[in-house]
């Protein structure tokens, strides 16, 4: 199952559209996720356009703003919404002016009474994130409702999003839905990669792939990067697709070469395993690197693994070492149980068996299996030098650490209890039947498991 999809981009353009021509890109805010998608249509208007407004558009449009300006605040003046609308965007950026984002919001919001539907979006897109005014989730909602009314597919996705999380509005699960679909119908990329991530899970009722892969395609064909690694993931474990490990390859590429973290990272892995691709592990490097610049922490650990292995760098433990540190500083559960590892057997550190033992209690106490069954091997074999440190390691500690693993999945964990059970060690009496019932989940976990290795999942969508 896809169960996470996105996160934000770390460019936040938005295409900006009036009036019978299409505006300059320009990021409202630092809040990337709210406005990764272009928006989707022109809007018309019945405004009779003056001489003086053609220029000011004109020279707009040449990127010429400081020329622009006073033909613009000249009919902005006069009451003229798409040359509001415009000197809302220069001050949003700062085209031309310096950046005010209180003067912006004062002239999306003149342009907005006026019934400019853009204006509308970001005059609500401006009370939602307390921009150039205060936060007011109700004038939020407001705002993106008449934007939405007028036919605009951002506003229809932001509508949806409010009934979603109940901002300036009641929750409204069927609301939601229905304004998510309608954006995603009208062209919302972004729209259509939500649609997609309820479908993989389930919130449409029955979880269905296949129609998730469609909606998938339809923001990935955009070239809306988020929407393409999703596409590529379904692509690279069969989910509601045929697998196609090359195909994922090139979704991975497309959404990889626009900078987005996640698929760089999906990449590399592809690149370092051979999957879909001619084994590189140079290029795996690349992609990881370029992930880990952005602070992928999946990347990091990477990295960290192909340090320690040598694979497209020279083997170095101490360079290995280093990024599983940055990993594990960042969260990665995985970086911390193998520094455990490092520190167990003196790679790229010196040897220290109570290093190693709160590594791994901390992977441990995360849910991570192997560092479960590191922890209790380690208590197992080495209780006296983890006592000189202060750690009490005891038999009893070191048999609920190996049943945590082996309940959660670990074979290794499970033939060990199989021996506990079998030899009567850690203080158990000897039971064959337990002994047996071990093993036998051991062989049938094994024969389960899947023969590829599965890319760690996208992060989830970001609002």
């Amino acid at each position: 199952m896809l169960d996470c999809l996105m996160e934000s981009f770390n460019r936040s353009l938005l295409t900006y559209a009036m009036a019978g021509l299409m505006f300059l890109s320009v990021p409202l805010c630092a809040h990337a996720a709210e406005a990764e998608d272009k928006l989707d249509a022109t809007p018309q208007t019945t405004q009779k356009k003056t001489q003086t407004d053609s220029i000011g558009i004109g020279l707009y449009k040449k990127k010429q703003y400081a020329e622009a300006l006073p033909y613009l605040t000249a009919d902005a003046e006069k009451q003229d919404s798409n040359a509001q609308m415009a000197l809302g965007n220069m001050y949003s950026m700062g085209l031309g002016v310096t950046v005010d984002q209180q003067k912006a919001f004062d002239w999306y919001l003149k342009a907005a009474k006026q019934n400019h539907a853009y204006a509308q979006l970001y005059t609500g897109y401006y009370y939602e994130k307390g921009l150039g005014t205060g936060k007011n989730a109700k004038e939020a909602f407001s705002w993106y409702h008449r934007a939405a009314n007028a036919g605009i597919p951002n506003a229809q996705y932001k509508l949806g999003y409010c009934y979603e999380k109940g901002l300036g509005i009641a929750t409204n699960p069927s609301q939601a839905n229905n304004w998510y679909r309608k954006a995603a119908e009208n062209g919302s990329a972004k729209a259509q990669l939500v649609m997609g991530q309820r479908y993989s899970e389930g919130k449409h009722g029955k979880q269905d792939m296949a129609e998730a892969a469609k909606w998938f395609y339809r923001a990935a064909d955009q070239g809306f990067a988020p929407a393409q690694a999703a596409l590529a993931q379904l692509y690279e474990m069969g989910e509601g697709v045929q697998r196609d490990e090359a195909r994922a390859a090139s979704w991975y590429t497309k959404a990889a070469e626009q900078g987005y973290s996640p698929a760089q990272n999906n990449l590399g892995f592809l690149y370092d395993h051979g999957n879909g691709v001619i084994q590189d592990y140079v290029t795996a490097k690349k992609w990881y690197e370029a992930a880990a610049a952005q602070g992928n922490v999946q990347a990091m650990y990477n990295l960290g693994q192909l340090y320690q292995t040598g694979h497209g760098v020279s083997q170095d433990y101490s360079m290995a070492v280093k990024w599983f540190k940055v990993a594990s500083e960042n969260g990665s559960i995985k970086a911390s149980n193998s520094l455990g590892m490092a520190y167990l057997d003196g790679m790229g550190v010196e040897m220290d068996p109570s290093k190693a033992a709160r590594y791994f209690l901390t992977a441990a106490q995360k849910g991570n299996i192997s560092a479960q069954y590191n922890l209790a091997i380690l208590y197992i074999q080495q209780p006296e030098a983890l006592a000189k440190s202060g750690i009490n390691a005891s038999g009893a500690q070191a048999l609920q650490w190996l049943k945590k693993s082996a309940e959660n999945g670990n074979t290794a964990a499970m033939e060990y209890l199989a021996d506990v059970y079998r030899d009567g060690k850690l203080g158990q009496r000897r039971n064959i039947q337990l002994a047996d019932s071990w093993q036998k989940k051991a062989l049938e976990t094994e024969r389960k498991r899947n023969q590829y290795a599965v890319v760690e999942p996208l992060p989830t969508i970001n609002k």
